[in-house]
């Protein structure tokens, strides 16, 4: 091979590897530009869905502590309820029992009224029968 020719190919060779001309190479760097652009905007995208994730997660972690709290104290309410029933139904036990000795006693006064009643007016008869 001649010299010439030598060169020529190589050169070939070098453009070929490394583009053909000075505007492949311009080329070859806006869209290197592009494609660095493209990745720091989706770098950023991703980083604010990171963001997001995590307030999200925060807020999660808030909304199960207050559900835990709540739930504590709905169980709390629900305990004191059980209570106060037992409580109420011990007081209505006690209500009607008190309620059944008042009629009792009534029933008796009201009888023992009557026998004495009986006893004065069987004691005023037999007085006047006997005069």
């Amino acid at each position: 091979m001649p010299k010439r020719s030598r060169i020529a190919y190589s050169d070939e060779v070098r453009n070929e590897l490394l583009g053909e001309d000075a505007g492949s190479s311009e080329n070859q760097r806006a869209h290197l530009l592009d494609n660095t652009e493209r990745l720091e905007r989706s770098s950023r995208r991703l980083e604010a869905g990171y963001q997001i994730a995590v307030e999200t997660e925060q807020v999660g972690q808030e909304i199960l502590s207050n559900l835990h709290s709540d739930r504590e104290k709905i169980q709390r309410a629900r305990e004191r309820l059980r209570e106060t029933d037992a409580n109420l139904g011990k007081s209505s036990r006690i209500l009607t029992g008190m309620l059944r000795r008042i009629i009792q006693n009534r029933v008796l006064v009201f009888i023992l009224g009557a026998i004495i009643l009986l006893v004065i007016i069987l004691a005023i008869y037999f007085n006047v029968r006997a005069h």
